[in-house]
Protein backbone atom coordinates (compact mmCIF):
# COMPACT_ATOMS: atom_id res chain seq x y z
CA UNK A 1 0.00 0.00 0.00
CA UNK A 2 1.72 3.40 -0.45
CA UNK A 3 2.65 5.94 1.86
CA UNK A 4 -0.61 8.32 3.13
CA UNK A 5 0.71 11.60 4.31
CA UNK A 6 -1.31 12.58 7.16
CA UNK A 7 -3.98 15.42 6.47
CA UNK A 8 -3.45 18.30 8.60
CA UNK A 9 -5.84 21.14 9.76
CA UNK A 10 -9.10 19.34 7.69
CA UNK A 11 -10.93 20.42 10.76
CA UNK A 12 -10.46 23.78 11.87
CA UNK A 13 -11.77 25.47 14.95
CA UNK A 14 -15.36 24.73 15.98
CA UNK A 15 -16.00 21.37 13.59
CA UNK A 16 -13.89 18.83 15.66
CA UNK A 17 -17.04 17.27 15.69
CA UNK A 18 -21.07 18.02 14.69
CA UNK A 19 -20.95 18.89 18.27
CA UNK A 20 -18.61 21.13 18.79
CA UNK A 21 -19.81 23.50 15.77
CA UNK A 22 -23.67 23.38 17.24
CA UNK A 23 -22.42 24.50 20.75
CA UNK A 24 -20.72 26.90 19.36
CA UNK A 25 -23.11 28.26 16.91
CA UNK A 26 -25.61 28.64 19.78
CA UNK A 27 -23.12 29.71 22.45
CA UNK A 28 -21.19 32.74 20.69
CA UNK A 29 -24.53 34.37 19.09
CA UNK A 30 -27.23 37.04 21.04
CA UNK A 31 -29.65 33.78 22.28
CA UNK A 32 -27.39 33.93 25.34
CA UNK A 33 -28.54 32.05 28.79
CA UNK A 34 -31.86 30.82 27.10
CA UNK A 35 -30.01 28.52 24.65
CA UNK A 36 -26.98 28.20 26.60
CA UNK A 37 -30.19 26.21 29.07
CA UNK A 38 -31.44 24.54 25.98
CA UNK A 39 -28.33 22.92 24.67
CA UNK A 40 -27.50 22.08 27.76
CA UNK A 41 -30.26 20.54 28.54
CA UNK A 42 -30.01 18.60 25.60
CA UNK A 43 -26.98 16.80 26.60
CA UNK A 44 -28.05 13.52 27.80
CA UNK A 45 -24.80 11.58 30.87
CA UNK A 46 -23.06 8.32 30.62
CA UNK A 47 -24.11 6.24 33.61
CA UNK A 48 -22.51 6.21 36.55
CA UNK A 49 -18.67 7.33 37.06
CA UNK A 50 -17.23 6.12 34.14
CA UNK A 51 -13.42 6.78 35.77
CA UNK A 52 -14.49 5.24 39.09
CA UNK A 53 -12.04 2.33 40.27
CA UNK A 54 -9.13 2.96 37.79
CA UNK A 55 -5.90 3.00 39.19
CA UNK A 56 -2.33 3.35 37.76
CA UNK A 57 -3.22 6.35 35.61
CA UNK A 58 -1.33 8.33 33.79
CA UNK A 59 -0.11 11.45 35.78
CA UNK A 60 -2.04 15.01 34.85
CA UNK A 61 0.13 17.85 33.62
CA UNK A 62 1.27 19.89 35.88
CA UNK A 63 0.49 23.99 36.28
CA UNK A 64 2.81 26.55 38.26
CA UNK A 65 0.10 29.09 37.67
CA UNK A 66 -3.44 29.70 38.98
CA UNK A 67 -5.04 29.19 35.38
CA UNK A 68 -7.61 26.97 33.54
CA UNK A 69 -5.41 23.75 33.27
CA UNK A 70 -4.80 21.86 30.24
CA UNK A 71 -7.95 19.14 29.18
CA UNK A 72 -7.89 16.15 27.17
CA UNK A 73 -11.35 14.90 26.24
CA UNK A 74 -11.73 11.81 24.60
CA UNK A 75 -14.37 11.85 21.83
CA UNK A 76 -16.12 8.57 20.68
CA UNK A 77 -18.27 8.15 17.36
CA UNK A 78 -19.89 5.01 18.40
CA UNK A 79 -21.78 2.31 15.92
CA UNK A 80 -24.20 -0.16 16.15
CA UNK A 81 -22.67 -3.39 14.13
CA UNK A 82 -25.09 -6.23 14.04
CA UNK A 83 -25.03 -9.43 12.23
CA UNK A 84 -22.11 -9.17 8.78
CA UNK A 85 -21.40 -6.16 9.73
CA UNK A 86 -20.20 -6.17 13.18
CA UNK A 87 -16.62 -8.46 11.95
CA UNK A 88 -14.01 -10.06 13.93
CA UNK A 89 -16.68 -11.88 16.04
CA UNK A 90 -17.41 -8.54 18.37
CA UNK A 91 -21.17 -7.39 17.77
CA UNK A 92 -23.04 -4.38 19.63
CA UNK A 93 -21.46 -1.20 20.31
CA UNK A 94 -18.04 -0.21 19.03
CA UNK A 95 -15.94 3.22 18.77
CA UNK A 96 -15.45 3.60 15.18
CA UNK A 97 -14.36 7.02 15.46
CA UNK A 98 -11.36 7.25 18.76
CA UNK A 99 -10.20 11.34 18.71
CA UNK A 100 -8.42 12.79 21.64
CA UNK A 101 -8.50 16.49 21.85
CA UNK A 102 -6.42 18.34 23.96
CA UNK A 103 -6.47 22.13 24.81
CA UNK A 104 -3.18 23.59 26.48
CA UNK A 105 -3.46 25.56 29.62
CA UNK A 106 -2.66 29.21 27.21
CA UNK A 107 -6.02 28.18 25.60
CA UNK A 108 -4.75 29.31 22.33
CA UNK A 109 -4.82 26.40 20.30
CA UNK A 110 -5.84 22.42 20.37
CA UNK A 111 -4.48 19.32 19.01
CA UNK A 112 -6.10 16.18 17.74
CA UNK A 113 -4.85 13.08 17.73
CA UNK A 114 -7.35 10.22 15.94
CA UNK A 115 -6.42 6.70 16.20
CA UNK A 116 -7.23 4.50 13.58
CA UNK A 117 -10.26 1.62 14.88
CA UNK A 118 -8.35 -1.20 13.44
CA UNK A 119 -5.09 -0.51 15.71
CA UNK A 120 -3.98 -3.63 17.14
CA UNK A 121 -3.40 -3.26 21.32
CA UNK A 122 -4.20 -4.90 24.25
CA UNK A 123 -7.08 -3.71 25.83
CA UNK A 124 -7.09 -4.45 29.79
CA UNK A 125 -8.22 -8.34 30.64
CA UNK A 126 -9.00 -9.63 26.98
CA UNK A 127 -5.80 -9.44 25.44
CA UNK A 128 -4.83 -8.04 22.07
CA UNK A 129 -7.58 -6.57 19.56
CA UNK A 130 -8.78 -3.83 17.15
CA UNK A 131 -8.98 -0.84 20.35
CA UNK A 132 -12.53 -0.10 18.72
CA UNK A 133 -13.74 -3.57 19.95
CA UNK A 134 -13.04 -1.90 24.00
CA UNK A 135 -16.29 -0.43 23.70
CA UNK A 136 -17.93 -3.75 23.19
CA UNK A 137 -16.00 -5.39 25.75
CA UNK A 138 -16.27 -3.19 28.77
CA UNK A 139 -18.16 0.16 27.69
CA UNK A 140 -16.65 3.62 28.13
CA UNK A 141 -14.28 2.51 31.13
CA UNK A 142 -12.61 0.03 29.37
CA UNK A 143 -12.19 2.51 26.45
CA UNK A 144 -10.56 5.26 28.24
CA UNK A 145 -8.18 2.68 30.33
CA UNK A 146 -7.23 1.21 26.91
CA UNK A 147 -6.45 4.53 25.18
CA UNK A 148 -4.94 5.54 27.92
CA UNK A 149 -2.38 3.39 28.24
CA UNK A 150 -2.03 2.67 24.46
CA UNK A 151 -1.17 6.56 24.17
CA UNK A 152 -0.04 7.63 27.89
CA UNK A 153 -1.87 10.41 28.06
CA UNK A 154 -4.62 11.18 31.11
CA UNK A 155 -8.29 11.63 29.73
CA UNK A 156 -10.10 14.15 31.44
CA UNK A 157 -13.53 14.13 30.17
CA UNK A 158 -15.68 11.86 27.49
CA UNK A 159 -17.75 12.57 25.20
CA UNK A 160 -19.74 10.07 23.30
CA UNK A 161 -21.67 10.82 19.95
CA UNK A 162 -23.54 8.42 18.30
CA UNK A 163 -23.32 7.90 14.65
CA UNK A 164 -26.63 8.14 13.87
CA UNK A 165 -26.22 11.36 14.37
CA UNK A 166 -24.48 11.63 10.61
CA UNK A 167 -27.67 10.23 9.27
CA UNK A 168 -29.79 12.25 10.92
CA UNK A 169 -28.46 16.00 10.81
CA UNK A 170 -27.62 15.04 6.63
CA UNK A 171 -30.98 14.52 6.14
CA UNK A 172 -32.32 17.58 8.09
CA UNK A 173 -29.35 19.06 6.08
CA UNK A 174 -30.74 18.13 2.87
CA UNK A 175 -27.68 16.89 2.03
CA UNK A 176 -24.07 18.01 2.52
CA UNK A 177 -21.33 18.75 -0.68
CA UNK A 178 -17.88 16.31 -0.27
CA UNK A 179 -15.08 16.32 -2.79
CA UNK A 180 -14.74 12.56 -3.42
CA UNK A 181 -11.17 12.15 -4.52
CA UNK A 182 -11.31 8.35 -5.68
CA UNK A 183 -14.11 6.15 -6.75
CA UNK A 184 -14.98 3.60 -4.44
CA UNK A 185 -17.51 0.36 -3.83
CA UNK A 186 -18.55 -0.79 -0.10
CA UNK A 187 -18.74 -4.45 -0.49
CA UNK A 188 -21.13 -4.17 2.95
CA UNK A 189 -23.80 -2.28 1.26
CA UNK A 190 -22.73 -2.46 -2.61
CA UNK A 191 -22.69 1.04 -2.51
CA UNK A 192 -20.39 3.06 -4.67
CA UNK A 193 -19.29 6.35 -4.47
CA UNK A 194 -18.43 8.09 -7.55
CA UNK A 195 -14.91 10.37 -8.12
CA UNK A 196 -15.72 14.28 -7.65
CA UNK A 197 -18.63 16.07 -5.96
CA UNK A 198 -21.20 14.32 -4.36
CA UNK A 199 -24.12 15.40 -2.25
CA UNK A 200 -25.32 13.10 0.93
CA UNK A 201 -27.39 12.52 3.15
CA UNK A 202 -29.31 9.80 5.79
CA UNK A 203 -28.03 6.33 4.99
CA UNK A 204 -25.90 6.67 2.39
CA UNK A 205 -23.99 9.91 4.36
CA UNK A 206 -23.67 7.18 7.28
CA UNK A 207 -22.35 4.15 4.23
CA UNK A 208 -19.34 7.26 3.12
CA UNK A 209 -18.09 7.35 6.41
CA UNK A 210 -18.66 4.41 8.03
CA UNK A 211 -16.49 2.35 4.65
CA UNK A 212 -13.30 1.35 4.92
CA UNK A 213 -12.88 -1.52 2.90
CA UNK A 214 -12.30 -0.68 -0.78
CA UNK A 215 -10.25 2.24 0.15
CA UNK A 216 -6.85 2.48 -0.64
CA UNK A 217 -6.08 3.42 2.44
CA UNK A 218 -8.47 1.29 4.53
CA UNK A 219 -8.83 2.74 7.98
CA UNK A 220 -6.87 5.64 7.22
CA UNK A 221 -9.12 6.87 4.39
CA UNK A 222 -11.97 6.39 6.32
CA UNK A 223 -10.72 8.61 9.05
CA UNK A 224 -9.96 11.06 6.40
CA UNK A 225 -13.58 11.10 5.16
CA UNK A 226 -14.87 11.61 8.61
CA UNK A 227 -13.40 14.63 8.72
CA UNK A 228 -14.27 16.10 5.48
CA UNK A 229 -18.06 15.27 5.81
CA UNK A 230 -18.07 16.43 9.67
CA UNK A 231 -16.56 19.37 8.55
CA UNK A 232 -19.01 19.94 5.44
CA UNK A 233 -22.03 19.37 8.07
CA UNK A 234 -20.45 21.83 10.54
CA UNK A 235 -20.22 25.07 7.45
CA UNK A 236 -24.39 24.42 6.85
CA UNK A 237 -24.84 24.79 10.53
CA UNK A 238 -22.97 27.14 11.24
CA UNK A 239 -24.22 29.40 8.62
CA UNK A 240 -27.78 28.30 8.56
CA UNK A 241 -28.97 26.88 12.24
CA UNK A 242 -29.23 30.85 13.67
CA UNK A 243 -31.65 31.96 11.14
CA UNK A 244 -33.55 28.41 10.55
CA UNK A 245 -35.58 28.07 13.56
CA UNK A 246 -37.01 24.33 12.35
CA UNK A 247 -33.23 23.83 11.70
CA UNK A 248 -32.05 24.80 15.26
CA UNK A 249 -34.74 22.40 17.12
CA UNK A 250 -33.76 19.50 14.31
CA UNK A 251 -30.27 20.05 15.61
CA UNK A 252 -30.92 19.93 19.08
CA UNK A 253 -32.82 17.00 18.85
CA UNK A 254 -30.04 15.11 17.57
CA UNK A 255 -28.14 16.38 19.88
CA UNK A 256 -30.21 15.23 22.76
CA UNK A 257 -30.94 11.47 21.43
CA UNK A 258 -27.25 11.26 20.39
CA UNK A 259 -24.77 12.75 22.30
CA UNK A 260 -23.49 12.03 26.22
CA UNK A 261 -20.91 12.97 28.55
CA UNK A 262 -19.26 11.73 31.21
CA UNK A 263 -21.13 12.66 34.74
CA UNK A 264 -18.32 15.37 35.92
CA UNK A 265 -18.48 16.88 32.69
CA UNK A 266 -21.71 19.40 33.83
CA UNK A 267 -23.96 21.95 32.10
CA UNK A 268 -21.49 24.35 32.64
CA UNK A 269 -18.06 22.83 32.44
CA UNK A 270 -19.29 21.32 29.26
CA UNK A 271 -20.27 24.63 27.96
CA UNK A 272 -17.56 26.17 28.92
CA UNK A 273 -14.99 23.38 27.64
CA UNK A 274 -16.58 24.28 24.20
CA UNK A 275 -16.73 27.84 23.91
CA UNK A 276 -12.82 27.48 24.60
CA UNK A 277 -12.80 25.41 21.33
CA UNK A 278 -15.34 27.57 19.47
CA UNK A 279 -13.37 30.40 19.99
CA UNK A 280 -9.53 29.61 19.53
CA UNK A 281 -7.96 31.55 16.18
CA UNK A 282 -8.87 30.47 12.85
CA UNK A 283 -6.43 27.25 12.11
CA UNK A 284 -5.02 26.46 15.35
CA UNK A 285 -6.88 23.08 15.64
CA UNK A 286 -4.74 20.81 14.36
CA UNK A 287 -5.69 16.88 13.27
CA UNK A 288 -2.82 13.87 13.41
CA UNK A 289 -3.18 10.39 12.90
CA UNK A 290 -1.27 8.01 15.05
CA UNK A 291 1.37 6.48 13.33
CA UNK A 292 1.21 3.28 11.97
CA UNK A 293 4.32 1.03 11.43
CA UNK A 294 2.60 -1.63 9.44
CA UNK A 295 -0.31 -4.22 9.11
CA UNK A 296 -1.04 -8.01 9.80
CA UNK A 297 -3.70 -9.99 10.10
CA UNK A 298 -4.67 -11.87 13.83
CA UNK A 299 -4.87 -15.66 14.12
CA UNK A 300 -8.71 -15.61 13.93
CA UNK A 301 -8.27 -13.77 10.44
CA UNK A 302 -8.62 -9.88 11.75
CA UNK A 303 -6.88 -7.52 9.36
CA UNK A 304 -5.45 -4.95 11.47
CA UNK A 305 -3.08 -1.89 11.94
CA UNK A 306 0.14 -1.65 14.38
CA UNK A 307 0.98 1.38 15.76
CA UNK A 308 4.91 2.73 15.61
CA UNK A 309 4.89 3.19 19.27
CA UNK A 310 8.27 4.48 19.29
CA UNK A 311 6.99 7.47 17.28
CA UNK A 312 3.18 7.57 19.28
CA UNK A 313 5.08 7.46 22.30
CA UNK A 314 6.48 10.82 21.05
CA UNK A 315 3.59 12.34 19.03
CA UNK A 316 1.35 11.38 22.62
CA UNK A 317 3.59 13.38 24.72
CA UNK A 318 3.35 16.78 22.83
CA UNK A 319 -0.19 16.45 23.02
CA UNK A 320 -0.19 15.51 26.67
CA UNK A 321 2.12 18.99 27.14
CA UNK A 322 0.53 21.13 24.65
CA UNK A 323 4.15 20.98 22.44
CA UNK A 324 4.36 20.89 19.01
CA UNK A 325 3.63 17.60 17.49
CA UNK A 326 6.75 16.11 16.00
CA UNK A 327 6.69 16.34 12.31
CA UNK A 328 5.74 15.03 9.68
CA UNK A 329 4.39 12.18 10.48
CA UNK A 330 3.78 9.98 7.54
CA UNK A 331 1.48 6.59 7.98
CA UNK A 332 2.59 3.64 5.58
CA UNK A 333 0.69 0.38 6.29
CA UNK A 334 2.53 -2.14 4.59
Amino acid sequence: MSAISERRGLVRAGRLLVVVTVLATFVLTGYGWYLRREVAASVGHLQGDVFAGMTNRPESVRISVAAAPPKTVLLLGSDIRLGADAGGGVTGQRADTILLAHLPQSRDRAEVLSIPRDSWVDIPGHGMAKVNASLAYGGVPLTIRTVEAVTGIRIDHVVVVDFAAVRDLTTALGGVAVDNPTTSTDPLTRTTFEAGRLVLQGDRALTFVRQRYGLPGGDIDRITRQHVLLSAVGRQIAARALTDGALRQKVLSVVRRDVSTDSGLDDDTFLDLFFDMATLPSGSVSFHTAPVAGSGTSADGQAYLELDRERLAAVAEAVRTGAPIPLPLTITPS
